[in-house]
């Protein structure tokens, strides 16, 4: 998954830029990156789901490396990358904040990109409660995600996901109660940096804070029809 709507501005920064880091791309290569760090290997890499597979890929088997993104530091020296692009990667890890760190030490700049907070809370599947009272309760958010995330200008919130906490409902957002899907903005939230942005982890998160937050969150989300 990736907001679309930035993949244009995102492909004129990196096709301007001499050297490209993609960081976490084994699922979804950018073929414009020309380097890439993932734990997957290059050999098994998925060529057919790259995001710009109009564009020939840059990287090579000698610049994609297979290092763990939580450990530090990576194999890259100081300002390296003039473009880093790291999509999808930062709700999995177990040390966001550390790869965050990365991030601005290797490159001048770069592009971050998340489900968004209110994503992880809604289950699109029709007929919830009927499902439910059948025993088969359908996905809340992505359940192998490890963080809520938040942008708020150029500062990033990573909150503690506990998916047992979203199985009751006054703190998820089904589709019934909103009457439609979400869009793509409103599924995911990113960042174009320059330079540096910053980044907290916030360990405690309770059910009466994801039912504080689901109310406000459906109440904007029902404005915005």
């Amino acid at each position: 998954m990736i907001l679309r709507q930035n993949l244009d501005k995102i492909i004129e920064l990196a096709a301007r830029s001499e050297r490209v880091l993609d960081v976490g791309g084994w699922f979804q290569p950018f073929n414009l990156a020309t380097h890439a760090i993932d734990i997957g290997s290059y050999e098994t890499r998925r060529v057919a789901d790259a995001l710009d597979p109009e564009n020939e890929e840059r990287f090579t088997a000698e610049t994609w490396h297979i290092h763990d993104v939580c450990q530090k530091p990576w194999p890259f020296p100081d300002k390296y990358f003039d473009f880093s692009f790291c999509s999808h990667l930062l709700e999995d890890v177990r040390d966001p904040v550390g790869v965050c760190g990365e991030l601005v030490r290797v490159a001048r700049s770069g592009y971050i990109e998340m489900p968004s907070r209110v994503r992880e809370i809604f289950t699109k599947a029709r007929l919830f409660s009927v499902k439910t009272a059948l025993g088969r309760m359908p996905e809340v958010g992505f359940h192998h995600h490890r963080w809520f995330c938040e942008i708020e200008g150029s500062h990033v919130k990573f909150y503690v996901k506990d998916q047992r906490l979203l199985m009751d409902r006054a703190r998820m957002i089904t589709r019934g109660e909103l009457g439609r899907k979400l869009t793509e903005a409103e599924s995911g939230c990113c960042l174009f940096w320059d330079d540096s942005f910053t980044w907290e982890e916030v360990f405690e998160v309770t059910g009466h804070d994801l039912g504080v937050f689901k109310k406000a969150a459906l109440a904007e989300l029902r404005q915005a029809r």
